[in-house]
């Protein structure tokens, strides 16, 4: 993030979500055509194409930061019992957001791993990857 452009606390955790998203953690489901980072919070976008569906998607700062909040208020209303495979996952994903927005966090690297069962990488990768399949698909498949 260049200096010349303002980010809130939540607006630069939700842009650390998109690019650790895009650079590799959802991309066994999502192909990324084209991203912009470098420019202001409100030009913040990505796009691709859903592999699986085939359907084109397109997503902004305002749709990560309201998947975290989804995350962090509701997470269990957010998929079904059995589409995901480890029911530990959503309240994980969900109380790790809500410390990093308690704490003001803006970096997903500054993310510390809650369960002795993930790396800080795999922490932090899980952690985009179910955000962004939120902003994107509004669903939670994991």
């Amino acid at each position: 993030m260049t200096d010349e452009f303002t980010y809130t606390a939540e607006q630069a955790l939700a842009r650390s979500i998109l690019l650790t998203a895009v650079n590799g953690a959802s991309l066994y489901w999502a192909r990324v055509n084209g991203y912009t980072v470098d420019c202001t919070p409100e030009q913040v976008h990505a796009e691709g194409i859903h592999l699986r569906h085939r359907s084109v998607w397109s997503v902004d700062l305002t749709d990560i930061s309201g998947a975290v909040t989804k995350l962090i208020e509701r997470p269990h209303r957010l998929v079904h019992p059995e589409a995901i495979s480890d029911n530990r996952t959503l309240p994980y994903v969900s109380g790790t957001l809500a410390a990093a927005r308690q704490q003001g966090l803006t970096r997903v690297a500054d993310l510390e791993p809650a369960e002795a069962d993930y790396t800080p990488t795999e922490s932090r990768e899980l952690i985009a990857d179910v955000v962004f399949q939120l902003a994107v698909t509004d669903e939670v498949i994991r």
